[in-house]
């Protein structure tokens, strides 16, 4: 039953992931791998505790995870928690959680009863009676070389004779032609990823079925001579923590500037470790003091756990500062995550100071599987995507750098809708419009063990539609560039520049002068500087000859007659400087 289950189990897996993309393969694994020792278990009467299968639950979620969402962050993670999730559950099934670390183990170093069992089973199935004698073996091979070496000359000969006989053998000769070393490679590592599945599944049903000898628990009391230096340590740490929560409270939440003498991202990251640090002497101590059943030791344990998330409340919103400033990542989202977590187990706890009855550390294990599992479906990308591009209030600029590298298919359609709001700049439209079409172009034809919702939605993609989005952008952006390079040189050298609305706007440059005179450019940017053109070229009195613009296309030159400047005139131009016309004032 064991060897039967464990070569189909061997087999299928081959079918399913050698050479494959992981997809709705781990689902359909899953399914048949627990079927398999269900039906094992259940014949040979090693189900003993039922409860144990409530984590196939987690189990099913975690697997489904790779046919519905492409991000490739739990991508590898997943596939150990799911084997951890596997050994846990079938432990309790069979009453041998306590000896978990044994099963492991045992299944992963101690391969003796599987190759035993192998071997027996092959010699029942072969019979002793029906192995062939060592001699006529011998005979045997000798006689098909020589068949075989006889046939292929003969084969040879006729094929070099006759070119229709020697067509009926093209595709043998394909075959052969084609068949290189790293064939033959991959072929031989697939057999032996066969076998060795069929090697660890078999030896770890074996295992689950072994009895193993369950040492009775003996309990010490515990002594009252450690009573004083456990309420001595928890007086002791209230009291430091105390100290701390109230410097925590004073710098962050009484609004004082931190950011002359902290830096956001160290003062983030050493809150969040600190914190870590923290949480694990607490458990520990609140795991030790509760065994106690004083009043004053549970007061304690209660002040504790109240300034351990407090704490904890502190270093999350040094990361909110700090996410404000720089944006949101995968690791600062992790922060948040744990820092929740971490507070949520601490319900538990408070309950289980006054109920001995609660298990706080069933509790906690059954919030942390439940966040894990939640945080697979939350579609973390998607969020950090969309908090990085909303982000507004911020003077350092949006990283689509970082965007393109977390952005898989799960996020095509929010990149999509960012892509047509109008606040976005015509840059970074091209940075989004340049990530979909990568993601649109990575897509390719899925088999059915690769088989992805989100992977399968981009075969409807329009690439063609992306590619001409992008030509337009591309063209609207060096159009950009080239005005602001312009104006950027005009602000650099300008004779004039007056700003007289969105609309109208001036720069005057001199080009050129020889002997006293020079050559003016005029030239107009409208459009919020959108439209740019050069009106006129004229010739003036170089130093002395002043210009002016108003609404409206109205402007005026004074202009020297000589270089001399006895004299000056002043024109008037009604037309943004394209024509000017020379004022006439009446003689005295």
């Amino acid at each position: 039953m064991e060897v039967v289950g464990s070569i189909l189990l061997s087999i299928v897996q081959s079918i399913l992931f050698y050479g494959k993309e992981l997809g709705i393969s781990i689902i359909l694994f899953l399914i048949l791998t627990n079927g398999i020792l269900y039906y094992i278990l259940y014949k040979k009467n090693k189900i003993y505790n039922k409860k144990g299968f409530f984590l196939l639950i987690p189990i099913l979620l975690l697997g489904s995870t790779y046919f519905i969402f492409a991000n490739r962050v739990f991508y590898t993670m997943n596939l150990f928690v799911l084997a951890l999730l596997h050994i846990l559950m079938y432990a309790i099934v069979t009453n041998n959680f306590i000896h978990i670390g044994n099963i492991a183990l045992d299944t992963a170093i101690d391969l003796e009863d599987a190759i035993t069992i192998t071997k027996e089973k092959t010699n029942k199935m072969i019979g002793k009676q029906k192995i062939v004698e060592k001699e006529r073996m011998k005979k045997l091979a000798i006689s098909l070389l020589f068949v075989f070496a006889i046939v292929g000359i003969i084969l040879i000969l006729l094929a070099s004779a006759d070119s229709i006989f020697a067509s009926l053998f093209s595709g043998v000769r394909i075959f052969f032609r084609n068949m290189n070393m790293t064939t033959i490679w991959s072929l031989m590592l697939r057999i032996i990823i066969i076998a060795v599945v069929y090697l660890f599944f078999l030896n770890y049903t074996l295992k689950l079925q072994k009895e193993y000898n369950q040492k009775e628990k003996k309990t010490k009391n515990v002594k009252n001579e450690y009573e004083f230096t456990i309420k001595l340590l928890l007086i002791a740490l209230n009291i430091i923590y105390l100290v701390f929560c109230f410097i925590q409270i004073e710098s962050l939440f009484a609004k004082i500037n931190m950011q002359e003498t902290f830096n956001y991202a160290n003062y983030a990251r050493t809150g969040f470790f600190q914190l870590m640090f923290v949480s694990i002497i607490n458990f520990a101590i609140i795991l030790v003091s509760n065994r106690y059943d004083k009043k004053l030791i549970k007061i304690l344990n209660l002040l504790l756990v109240i300034f351990t998330v407090v704490i904890a409340i502190s270093s999350m919103y040094r990361m909110y500062m700090y996410e404000m400033e720089y944006g949101l990542t995968y690791l600062r989202m992790f922060v948040y995550i744990i820092l929740i977590t971490e507070i949520a187990c601490f319900i538990p706890i408070l309950i289980s100071l006054f109920n001995k009855k609660l298990h706080f550390i069933k509790a906690c294990f059954v919030i942390v599987l439940c966040v894990y599992c939640g945080i697979n479906y939350m579609n973390l990308e998607n969020m950090i995507i969309k908090k990085n591009m909303d982000r507004q209030i911020s003077s350092v600029p949006v990283d689509y750098e970082y965007i393109a590298s977390i952005a898989s298919e799960d996020s095509f359609n929010i990149l999509e809708e960012k892509l047509q709001e109008e606040n976005r700049t015509t840059k970074e439209k091209l940075e989004i419009v340049d990530i979909l079409l990568r993601l649109a172009n990575n897509s390719k034809n899925l088999s059915l063990q690769e088989w992805n919702i989100a992977k399968a939605k981009m075969k409807n993609v329009d690439i063609k539609n992306l590619q001409e989005q992008r030509n337009t952008l591309e063209e609207f952006y060096d159009e950009e560039r080239k005005i602001e390079e312009t104006i950027t040189t005009k602000s650099r050298t300008y004779l004039y520049h007056e700003m007289i609305n969105e609309n109208e706007e001036y720069f005057v440059e001199q080009i050129d002068s020889v002997m006293g005179t020079a050559v003016w450019k005029i030239e107009k940017a409208t459009n919020n500087k959108k439209d740019y053109q050069i009106v006129n070229e004229r010739l003036v009195v170089s130093t002395p000859s002043k210009i002016k613009f108003f609404e409206n296309g109205l402007g005026f030159l004074e202009r020297p007659t000589s270089i001399y400047c006895e004299k000056s005139e002043l024109l008037v131009t009604h037309d943004s400087g394209k024509t000017f016309e020379t004022i006439q004032f009446p003689n005295r």
